[in-house]
């Protein structure tokens, strides 16, 4: 089995084929060649004409190994539309072939290298074809009418292999679409991470942090965010940390410290690199007391917090500047008045919280 279908699925040499097209060839001869021997074992038509059909598919089939896909497709459909007239004229409408009509609009589509607008008329020739067979068995009687009992038979047999044959051809090409669907959701899915996420620390970054103070502010005008508080962060001295360790020991801090405060925030609101050392805090649901005692929780987290960097273990401190947020005022001035409150810590002496 395993042998068969590596057959099946096997890749075309010619680089200007594609291997869905010829799997999807192979699989539609298969298909059809079964369909011709269950109606010469079944003894239902003309045995000659089944064998015919059933040995044009089988060319159609090796022709897809020999780089020649584009005429094994031209085949398959004009071997096709061949035996639909030849059927209806033969034993009448009853026989049921020219529902295999979808079934030749759906390789068709598939297989055919044509543009939309030539696909387009196909679909219009397919359906004035219908439409013709339709005149000529209403007018004219077949030339070997089924008997009723056979005519049900090959009705059911013609639904099975119908719906086989548009499975097979939709399965074939919807799975890579879907797959590649998928693999692009992904693949924005992370562009938009990467786009919203500083890459040292793995915060938000300034553009995604503005993106949700709007979301804020707009719960905040509709009662469900209660109250919002704004606080702005800096490590001490940073600049010595980087002239006496390095910029990677300061990398390593900055780290260090978003570690910390993306666990310390987790249900509180949100931190995000502001710039540099600097780091922003929104503080969703609490007003400025309640901030407060989480941002004391930080600070005495930071004074605990040692940063070991090539046998050195780097300590530090950091200034905070607190403030309750203001509809009236609005976002701006919130960060404004609590930028102002860490530069006023900062001149103070630095290593605390200011609110």
């Amino acid at each position: 089995m395993n042998k068969i279908l590596d057959l099946i699925f096997e890749d075309v040499k010619n680089e200007n084929e594609t291997k869905k097209t010829a799997v999807t060839l192979r699989i539609s001869a298969l298909i059809f060649i079964g369909y011709f021997l269950c109606l010469m074992m079944g003894d239902w038509m003309n045995v000659g004409g089944c064998l015919v059909c059933g040995v044009c598919y089988v060319l159609s089939f090796y022709t897809t190994y020999l780089d020649h896909t584009r005429e094994s497709a031209w085949i398959s459909q004009i071997l096709m539309i061949v035996w639909i007239i030849l059927f209806i004229v033969m034993f009448g409408w009853d026989c049921g072939v020219q529902h295999y009509l979808f079934a030749f609009l759906a390789l068709n589509f598939t297989v055919s290298t044509a543009g939309e607008r030539r696909k387009v008329l196909t679909a219009v020739g397919a359906c004035a074809l219908r439409l013709a067979l339709y005149a000529y068995a209403r007018n004219f009687k077949p030339y070997s009418p089924l008997d009723p009992g056979i005519s049900v038979l090959i009705q059911i047999l013609n639904t099975i292999f119908i719906f086989a044959q548009i499975t097979a051809v939709m399965i074939i090409f919807t799975k890579d679409a879907q797959k590649m669907e998928q693999k692009l959701v992904r693949y924005n899915t992370k562009l938009q991470k990467l786009a919203s996420v500083d890459a040292l620390t793995g915060l938000w970054n300034r553009r995604s942090m503005w993106e949700y103070i709007r979301a804020v502010e707009y719960d905040y005008e509709v009662g469900n965010a209660g109250f919002v508080s704004i606080a702005i962060a800096d490590i001490d001295f940073f600049k010595r940390i980087n002239d006496t360790y390095g910029h990677d020991a300061g990398d390593e801090v900055l780290k260090a410290v978003a570690e910390l405060f993306m666990d310390k925030m987790k249900t509180y609101g949100r931190v995000c690199r502001w710039g540099g050392e600097e780091f922003l805090f929104v503080f969703y649901g609490r007003n400025g007391d309640a901030a407060y005692d989480v941002l004391q929780e930080i600070y005495d987290e930071i004074h605990r917090l040692t940063v070991s960097y090539e046998n050195e273990e780097i300590r530090i401190t950091m200034t905070f500047g607190l403030e309750e947020y203001d509809k009236n005022d609005g976002m701006e001035m919130a960060i404004r008045r609590a930028d102002e409150k860490l530069y006023q810590g900062k001149e103070t002496g630095r290593d605390k919280i200011v609110y």
